[in-house]
């Protein structure tokens, strides 16, 4: 259970003083109409993007960050470990986050970097609690921005999450923390994070079958004997395997805008970072720096325990203790111009070009064989590469934008990513249709680690080619039918996959997969019927598996109480949601590497998992209480989503959310 130490509790306090006393240096800002605004800078950075800041009721008992990315995830049950995530093309696929791309949501990085700017301090409490104490999963997260003047901000970011697991060894402990700032000056503007991210979790293995007397492949009937932290597991006690990571990252960007006429700093629609104002030609200087640092370690005491068929280093002859260690640092530097017409116009158009320079340090401990000693290989490299964007808008209703990559020179040489989207919407806002199309070609490297591992139990050395892959897609959204339909399909050649041994494999032909999607609601009187759907289909099931269908399913009834003594409103929401997915054999996890890799012996799915929530809402604090997998025991004992990993058992969680600014 996590206990929260004076720092913590006093940094609360502090948030909550600060953020009834604005900054005396705020004062020029009284006579404008107040504002208080969240954004992101997507790819490219280039791009200010608003952020719905969040208080709606809707949903909130879905609070895990995860489910706030993507609806459906393949996880191990314990939240804080790592997953996969169920729509092939939601899966990270960027080349310098390998180690880490199953534990990404859960981090900050420059990725998910979010600034505000407002002009009355904005502070945000959330603490969410669910299970015993002894197996209890907690959360807790800060977030409190203020500005200094009308163009500087300054905030602070931090997420908790403490979760013991109702099994036996899966516990999840990470901290995430983030310093931000922005300057939103009429030529220069300035966005910079500061994030560390430490990570620690146990892994257990999954749970253990043959040692419980369970009939094996597959069959988990022998859950119901057991509380689940007696349940036996793969990875237990004597092992205490666990897998630590530590990250740190910085991102800075900045812009200098000349010509274009003046311009409001507070430009209401935030849609370009140098956001000029008129019709004349502004010209936009771009400086882009990133730095990566992930260090990351796989403990077990005693590997020789059954669960691996190999040991190779060890500073232990007697039990071979492992202690596994890799690390790398990635340092980015990118310088853009371009150029835009027509800011305030109809038509509008835009170009950009620049180069990047990408330096790249590996480092690994590596078997010897000899006597279980390990050596340290270091390698440092780098890469160069051109970049180039393209993009036009006529009015509100038709736009386009294309970009490229292509590296020149480096570790990297040859590689290039080409994309292109275009939307046009026809009727009126919120009645019209808005169609968008997309499409992208690109040549990609091996990530570093699939081509050279060295590790207590795996040592793999290969020379892959370059993976090649065709994208196309489209969505289409009716907000008047509270509808939308997205399909995506790919042709993947020379694909980098993990085979049955958990080690990489390079298929030397075609793989195709195309992907449906659907998220509709209806509505009647004060009911809320929403369904989320999601197909798709492999031409390769033994190497990329997938699904045929997932969905997702939620009836509420929402209802508003109003007090006439008081004026009050207090907003509620009561309901159900089903999750299930049609069976297929589930990629399996490997502890020691962190990856998921394919297996043909275990079905996983066709098992419906029913929760129950209600949701309340007073001004700004928002409350849930709810209570997951009620049907536990009643539709047999196939929860699970990867092989070993049931998922949580009957559970009662509640949570509340604080917000404070205006």
């Amino acid at each position: 259970m996590i206990i929260f130490g004076p720092m913590i509790r006093n940094l609360i306090a502090l948030l909550l003083v600060f953020s009834t006393f604005p900054l005396s240096a705020q004062n020029d800002t009284v006579a404008l109409k107040r504002i208080t605004r969240m954004f992101s800078l997507p790819e490219g950075y280039t791009e200010m993007v608003p952020v719905e800041i969040d208080t709606l009721i809707t949903g909130f008992q879905e609070y895990r960050v995860t489910d706030k990315l993507t609806p459906f995830n393949t996880t191990l049950g314990n939240y804080g470990l790592p997953l996969l995530e169920t729509d092939f093309f939601r899966r990270n696929r960027e080349f310098d986050h390998f180690p880490y791309r199953h534990m990404k949501p859960y981090m900050h990085h420059t990725g998910n970097n979010t600034f505000i700017d407002t002009q009355v301090p904005f502070t945000e409490l959330k603490f969410f609690f669910g299970g015993p104490r002894n197996v209890a999963e907690q959360f807790m997260g800060v977030r409190h921005s203020q500005n200094v003047n009308h163009k500087l901000n300054l905030g602070l970011n931090l997420d908790i999450i403490n979760s013991l697991g109702q099994y036996s060894y899966q516990t999840a402990d990470i901290k995430a923390f983030t310093l931000h700032t922005s300057y939103l000056g009429e030529r220069y503007r300035l966005f910079g994070a500061w994030s560390i991210n430490n990570m620690t979790r146990s892994e257990n293995g999954g749970v253990s079958a043959e040692e419980a007397g369970g009939a094996g492949n597959g069959d988990l009937s022998f859950l119901e004997g057991f509380d689940t932290r007696d349940v036996p597991v793969n990875l237990g006690r004597l092992n205490s395997a666990e897998t630590l990571m530590k990250n740190r990252n910085l991102f800075l960007v900045q812009s200098y805008r000349v010509g274009g006429g003046s311009d409001n700093a507070r430009n209401a629609r935030g849609d370009s970072i140098a956001g000029g104002k008129g019709d004349r030609l502004e010209g936009i200087f771009t400086h882009i720096l990133t730095w990566d640092r992930t260090g990351s370690s796989y403990r077990d005491r005693l590997p020789l325990s059954g669960f691996y068929d190999t040991t190779y280093i060890s500073n232990d002859t007697v039990n071979y203790l492992t202690a596994d260690t890799l690390s790398f640092r990635v340092l980015e530097n990118s310088l853009k111009f371009g150029f835009a017409a027509g800011a305030e116009s109809r038509f509008r158009l835009g170009i950009e070009a620049g180069i990047r320079n990408e330096l790249y340090m590996y480092m690994q401990n590596i078997p010897t064989f000899n006597e279980y000693l390990a050596d340290t290989v270091r390698t440092t490299t780098s890469s160069n590469a051109l970049l180039g964007r393209v993009y036009n808008s006529i009015g509100e209703s038709f736009s386009w934008e294309a970009t490229g990559e292509l590296w020149l020179t480096g570790l990297r040489a040859g590689d290039f990513l080409l994309k292109g989207e275009m939307e046009g919407s026809v009727g009126k806002e919120g009645r019209g249709i808005t169609a968008s199309a997309r499409g992208e070609l690109s040549s990609q490297s091996p990530h570093w680690w699939q081509n050279r591992w060295g590790s207590n139990n795996f040592v793999w050395e290969n020379d892959f080619g370059k993976e090649v892959r065709l994208l196309t897609g489209g969505d289409i959204r009716m907000p008047g039918l509270n509808l939308l339909v997205s399909a995506d399909y790919t042709l993947i050649t020379d694909h980098i996959w993990f085979g049955g041994d958990a080690q990489p494999r390079q298929y030397d032909g075609a793989i195709s997969i195309l992907t449906l999607r659907a998220d509709n609601e209806l509505k009647f009187w004060k009911f809320r019927f929403r369904n989320r759907l999601l197909a798709q289909s492999t031409s390769h099931a033994d190497i990329i598996p997938l699904p045929l269908v997932t969905a997702k399913s939620s009836l509420r009834l929402y209802h508003e109480f109003r007090f006439k003594a008081t004026g009050g409103r207090l907003e509620s929401s009561i309901g159900a949601e089903l999750l299930w997915h049609s069976p297929y054999y589930a990629p399996s996890y490997m502890p020691a590497t962190g990856v998921f890799y394919v297996q043909d012996q275990i079905s996983a799915g066709n098992y419906p998992y029913l929760n129950l929530f209600l949701n309340l809402k007073l001004k700004r604090t928002r409350g849930f209480i709810a209570f997951d997998h009620v049907n536990q025991g009643f539709n047999g004992y196939n929860y699970f989503m990867v092989p070993g990993y049931p998922l949580p058992v009957r559970t009662f969680r509640y949570g509340v959310a604080w917000t404070f600014y205006n």
